[in-house]
C-alpha cells in the first residue's frame, strides 16, 4: 500500500549531557533516573503531540496539522521544560542517596527541536515509522550549532528550544513575538535551515519567581468542580481558546490582545454576550494545570477567578473558583444564580469533548 504523504509538526525532546552522565553514573541508577525524566516530559507533551518512538535519552513526537494551534504548541513545548525541571528538583530533595548518579542528576537539561513539514507513515520490522526529509533535519538540529552553542560557566547546557523557520511560520508566530534569536544551519544534502533559539532556562528563571494566584477554600465566593472526559490539554485548550470557548460557554464573542502574541499573563479580553460584557486578564499562567483572571462582572464587580486541571489521558477535574473583592457584598441570589451557570456549561464542556474524534 503506498503510503499517504502528511503535513505536520515533528519535535525531538533530547537530555543534554546524558552520555557524560550515564558513564560517570551507577548503571542501576542512571537509566532508571533518565526514563523517570523522559516519562515526565513526553507525558507534557502528549497531547497535542503524540510520541512516535522513544531513542535512548530522547524522544520523537509529532502532530498532524490541525489538531493543535500555535499557541497551545508552544505552551506544549516550555509546559514540557518547566514539568522536567520542576521533576528534576524534585528527585534532588527527595533523595538521600550519595552515588553519582544521583548527585549528578541535576547536571543534567533538555533541549527540544521542532521543524515542520511533509512525512509519511510506514511500517518496519513490524514497527511503525515516520520518515521522509523532514525527519531528516529535525534529528539533524540534535547535531547543529544551536544545539552546541550555549554553555553556563559550569560547563551546564540551559535548555532551549531550537525551532526552525518553517515551524516557526506553521505556527503563525515571529521570532520577535517569542522572544527567539536567530541562526541558520546548513545540513548535508538539504540545505540551509533557518533557525530560531528560545531560551526555555530564562522561562523557568521567571516561572519560579512568578507570584501564584491562589484562590482558597475560605476566600471562594463560587466553588465549582466537575470530571470530564478527556485530557488535561485538550481541556485546556477549550477553557483558554477564544475560537473553543464558544463551543460550550454558548453564544459569546471574545476579542482579544494578547501580549507579545502569545496568550499568557497580561492577555486581555472583552466577552460579550447579548448585551453584557466581561472584561478578563489573565494574571496567572501555567499550562495545563492553572491559569488565573482578573475579571469585571456585571452584579458581581471586580473578580479573580481561577481553572485548576487534574487528570490522565481519560479524563480531568476542573475546579473553577471565584473569588468576589473583599469590598464587595455579592447578593446571594446572584452567586447562586452564577454557580448554576458555571455548573451548567462545564457540563456542556464535557459533552463537547466526549464527542470530538480520536486520534488515528
Amino acid at each position: 500500500m503506498t503510503a499517504i504523504p502528511e503535513r505536520g509538526f515533528l519535535l525531538i525532546a533530547d537530555l543534554t549531557g546524558y552520555t557524560a552522565y550515564l558513564s560517570r553514573g551507577e548503571i542501576e541508577h542512571a537509566p532508571t533516573i533518565a526514563g523517570d525524566l523522559l516519562e515526565t516530559i513526553v507525558g507534557r507533551l502528549e497531547p497535542p503531540f503524540r510520541l512516535a518512538k522513544l531513542e535512548g535519552d530522547a524522544a520523537f513526537l509529532y502532530v498532524e496539522d490541525g489538531r493543535a494551534d500555535g499557541s497551545l504548541l508552544l505552551d506544549a513545548v516550555e509546559a514540557a521544560y518547566i514539568a522536567f525541571r520542576r521533576r528534576l528538583r524534585s528527585i534532588e530533595q527527595a533523595t538521600s542517596c550519595e552515588c553519582q548518579a544521583c548527585r549528578q542528576a541535576p547536571r543534567l537539561d533538555l533541549k527540544l527541536f521542532v521543524h515542520h513539514g511533509q512525512y509519511v507513515r510506514t511500517t518496519i520490522a513490524g514497527r511503525d515509522e515516520l520518515a521522509g526529509s523532514s525527519v531528516i533535519v529535525v534529528h539533524r538540529l540534535l547535531k547543529g550549532a544551536a544545539a552546541r552553542s550555549r554553555r553556563s560557566v559550569e560547563g551546564r547546557a540551559p535548555g532551549l528550544a531550537v525551532i526552525t523557520a518553517d515551524a516557526l511560520a506553521a505556527s503563525g508566530f515571529t521570532a520577535e513575538e517569542i522572544g527567539a534569536t536567530t541562526d541558520s544551519e546548513d545540513i548535508e544534502h538539504v540545505g540551509l535551515i533557518v533557525t530560531h533559539s528560545l531560551d526555555l532556562e530564562a522561562r523557568w528563571q521567571s516561572e519560579a519567581a512568578r507570584a501564584r494566584i491562589v484562590i482558597d477554600d475560605h476566600s471562594a465566593t463560587i466553588d465549582v468542580e466537575v470530571v470530564v472526559p478527556g485530557d488535561p490539554a485538550t481541556i485546556w485548550a477549550y477553557l483558554t481558546s477564544p475560537t473553543l470557548r464558544p463551543a460550550w460557554e454558548g453564544p459569546i464573542s471574545i476579542v482579544e490582545s494578547t501580549v507579545g502574541g502569545r496568550r499568557g499573563v497580561g492577555t486581555q479580553a472583552q466577552c460579550v454576550s447579548g448585551r453584557l460584557a466581561t472584561l478578563e486578564e489573565i494574571v496567572d499562567w501555567q499550562p495545563y494545570d492553572h491559569v488565573a483572571y482578573r475579571l469585571a462582572v456585571p452584579d458581581l464587580g471586580p473578580i479573580e477567578a481561577s481553572y485548576d486541571l487534574a487528570g490522565d489521558r481519560a479524563q480531568t477535574t476542573i475546579r473553577l473558583r471565584w473569588a468576589a473583592s473583599p469590598s464587595e457584598q455579592p447578593r446571594e441570589d446572584v452567586v447562586a444564580r452564577i454557580h448554576d451557570e458555571k455548573q451548567a456549561a462545564l457540563a456542556r464542556l464535557g459533552k463537547v469533548v466526549k464527542l470530538l474524534p480520536t486520534a488515528g
